[in-house]
């Protein structure tokens, strides 16, 4: 019952911070966030950092230039945006670290096999992506040139396409067989 409670708070808090329209209260909701953590704030901080730069070198960083050659404000925007991405991310992975998501998820059964299986898709992309670097590292006697870095990415998108389409057909066909209307 407790990550149940826990759940629908996390949700809720997301619905919250989706709504700031500017970075004060943002500025507050994170200053509460980092309390919340404890001792985790400098792992989950530098992870949710990671993971917001990752977003802002591709949406803000564009966005922004748009809005400057417009002669636009474009500060707040960056601040907001990112701030707001930033809690969302700090939370959400406060909240996996926290909560037992399969005991939150307990309530209902198709939730909780839809997430069992988003589980088993991420064990087994992060198991095929551990397979392409061993591949690399045991193809190359130096250190991989740029070029074979450019080829071993490419057949890597190429090979975790394929497997994610195969894979998507086989569980679309074990829910089918379940009983869930997909």
């Amino acid at each position: 019952m407790k990550a149940k409670t826990y759940l629908i708070l996390y949700i809720g808090a997301l619905i919250a911070i989706s709504m700031c329209k500017s970075y004060e209260p943002l500025l507050a909701v994170l200053a509460v966030l980092l309390v919340m953590s404890g001792k985790s704030v400098l792992v989950i901080g530098r992870r949710s950092l990671i993971l917001v730069a990752l977003f802002s070198l591709f949406i803000t960083l564009s966005y922004s230039v748009m809005l400057y050659l417009q002669n636009q404000p474009f500060w707040n925007y960056v601040l907001t945006v990112n701030l707001r991405s930033f809690d969302m991310v700090f939370l959400t992975l406060l909240f996996t670290a926290r909560v037992n998501i399969y005991e939150a998820v307990a309530f209902s059964k198709d939730l909780s096999f839809l997430l069992v299986l988003s589980v088993s898709k991420i064990m087994t992309m992060q198991r095929a992506f551990g397979d392409y670097t061993d591949a690399l590292k045991s193809r190359t006697l130096k250190k991989p040139t740029r070029n074979q870095i450019y080829d071993y990415l490419g057949s890597a998108i190429a090979g975790f396409l394929d497997k994610n389409i195969r894979e998507s057909k086989e569980n679309f066909e074990a829910m089918k067989s379940r009983g869930f209307h997909v």
